[in-house]
């Protein structure tokens, strides 16, 4: 009998032991989710896209290099931006696109149904007050779509919309059953912004973030709610109508995945499991 009370006791602080560390490692998680900025959770993610656009000067898009390990390069679904190029600045100079057509460019890349995927839209632009149509308003995007390339169904995206002689606007744009954008911010005619658009496919909702200051600090735009049916399974970078006389240079176009929590919790689980098969060994 002596010897069953001391397992028993052995087993209760054993338990008191992992119940004490793991409330402990939830509030330091909790304290690092507070500290991180949406800039911290891109780079703990595996970055699947990655354009820094830091090829020769005069690199057409579909020979741009993806950095992201395993990344597929760009694919032109028409001639309309051959004359988007670097400038041989680490930067995508669109202000060749002399034509007013839709302008896109796919990557793919593994489908994602679950879990959390953020784009990031590094980008700045110049535009001239004194030439604008209104029947023809400049676009820029990075568009995260539901099925391979070549396929229009947006299931959230970083939409920049020229709108006047002097403003441009931002908004999370997403599409489907069920979805809604998040708010719209309004820029002047000349800009510079770190922009990145946070969707959780599992939870069906998106928030959008900006950056004056080179990523040093975020501002939320706000949120918005995603089609439930709606995965990933290709990116679109989007230089829409002609920038003739302006300037629209992009520093960054890439995408990052975060597993679901889920998986994290069972990797801990598994922990645990290991130092419970250990004591009683």
């Amino acid at each position: 009998m002596g010897k069953i009370r001391v397992s028993v006791i052995l087993g209760e602080c054993l338990m008191k032991q992992l119940c004490s560390f793991s409330l402990a490692c939830a509030l330091v998680c909790a304290a690092s989710v507070a500290e991180a900025t949406i800039l911290d959770d891109f780079n703990s993610g595996t970055i699947v896209t990655d354009f820094q656009f830091g090829d020769a000067s005069g690199t057409q898009i579909p020979n741009t290099v993806n950095s992201a390990a395993g990344g597929q390069s760009f694919d032109s679904d028409s001639p309309d931006t051959d004359n988007v190029v670097t400038n041989g600045s680490g930067q995508l100079d669109a202000s060749g696109k002399n034509n007013t057509d839709f302008g896109s460019n796919y990557v793919d890349i593994a489908g994602i149904a679950s879990g959390r995927v953020i784009g990031l839209f590094d980008v700045s632009w110049a535009f001239d007050e004194n030439v604008y149509d209104a029947a023809q308003d400049e676009e820029f995007r990075l568009s995260l779509i539901q099925f391979d390339p070549r396929s229009t169904f947006v299931t959230g995206e970083i939409f920049f919309t020229r709108t006047s002689a002097t403003a441009v606007e931002l908004v999370g744009n997403a599409v489907g059953t069920g979805s809604s954008d998040t708010p719209t911010v309004t820029f002047g005619s000349s800009g510079n912004l770190l922009t990145m658009l946070d969707l959780n496919l599992s939870a069906s909702t998106m928030e959008l973030f900006y950056s004056s200051d080179n990523g040093a600090s975020f501002i939320s735009a706000g949120s918005g709610a995603l089609d439930p049916s709606r995965g990933i399974e290709s990116v679109r970078l989007v230089i829409n109508e002609d920038f003739t006389g302006d300037r629209l240079l992009i520093d960054r176009f890439a995408v990052s995945v975060i597993p679901e929590p889920a998986s994290l919790a069972l990797i801990a689980l598994g922990l645990v499991g290991i130092v419970g098969r250990r004591q009683r060994g």
